[in-house]
């Protein structure tokens, strides 16, 4: 899992060198108005107002904002105001409330998000690696960035960055699990072509990677989704999909393994293993085979081009 994996080609040959710069001058107007601490008080006041009266995109009269905020006189209040009003700030005939941008400067500034991560040193998970197979996995949080790595064959295997709100009141231990759930949680948006960044929409491929030796050619297959908007990248395994079939989460239960509760490195565990075998037939078009065998319980998916998992009925002898 590696969002910021510069795994994307644009449209290289296609001439958007005005429209670029003139949304970039946007861009830099609509920042340069956040540089001024009235007027993150007044995001902030609105965002408060909201909070505390449980009213998403409340509306406030310019009287009980120019109250919340500690400026001067009127004047000055409604010349940093006119700065948020577009962006940040929508004015009706209400009042003002925030816009998406608006709660989101807000959000990141309640949650820390320009504080420092903290960090811990490194600790034993379970799970295998799907590069060499060892049973010897560790994770660790250090500048800013959670890391899954095997110390068998000393590669890595997860890699993210990681915002100070998840680690805070957090052990090692629960910022570990949360990091778990929180890979599902993106690939959820992902498979429905969603951005977990930007929710933008995303391109979908299979990656190769060689020099993978693990049993049942786990590993050597990557599932990547590539935001169009911002860029985001994420690669997971190309088992993911379809461990999430419901034919597998169903035999998966039955053997007592819950997928949505097993961090993906402890599913590692069950690709590398003998119950498991990935066949990447093609990947352009894509065509690949998963078998799973659990105490002669066994189930065959297929994956598509068109991502659909699907199972394989054998036909029946003559």
């Amino acid at each position: 899992m590696s969002p910021d994996d510069p795994g994307r080609t644009g449209a290289e040959n296609d001439d958007h060198s005005g429209s670029d710069a003139a949304a970039a001058d946007e861009q830099v107007d609509a920042l340069r108005a956040l540089g001024n601490e009235h007027r993150l008080a007044i995001l902030l006041a609105l965002g408060d107002r909201e909070s505390a009266t449980r009213t998403n995109a409340l509306e406030l009269a310019f009287s009980e904002l120019y109250d919340a905020v500690p400026v001067e006189s009127t004047s000055q209040f409604f010349y940093h105001l006119s700065q948020l009003v577009g962006p940040f700030v929508a004015e009706t005939d209400e009042g003002y409330h925030l816009t998406y941008a608006g709660d989101k400067i807000v959000r990141a500034v309640r949650s820390g998000l320009y504080e420092t991560t903290p960090s811990f040193d490194p600790v034993a998970m379970a799970g295998a690696c799907v590069v060499c197979g060892a049973s010897d996995l560790e994770g660790v949080l250090r500048d800013e960035r959670f890391v899954v790595r095997c110390r068998a064959c000393d590669r890595t295997l997860l890699s993210d960055s990681f915002p100070r709100s998840q680690a805070a009141d957090r052990s090692p231990a629960e910022v570990i699990e949360s990091f778990g759930y929180r890979i599902w949680s993106t690939y959820v948006l992902i498979r429905g072509d969603v951005c977990p960044e930007c929710y933008g929409r995303v391109d979908r491929r299979v990656d190769a990677h060689d020099g993978h030796e693990t049993p049942g050619d786990a590993g050597q297959y990557t599932f990547a989704a590539v935001c169009r908007t911002c860029d985001f990248t994420i690669h997971l395994p190309v088992e993911v999909p379809a461990v999430f079939h419901p034919r597998a989460i169903a035999l998966l239960h039955e053997h007592g393994l819950a997928p949505l509760d097993a961090p993906l490195w402890e599913l590692f565990e069950l690709f590398v293993s003998e119950a498991w075998t990935t066949d990447v037939r093609s990947t352009d078009p894509l065509d690949a085979r998963f078998e799973l065998d659990l105490d002669g319980d066994s189930l065959t998916l297929a994956l598509d081009e068109s991502f659909a998992v699907t199972p394989v009925v054998d036909p029946e002898p003559p």
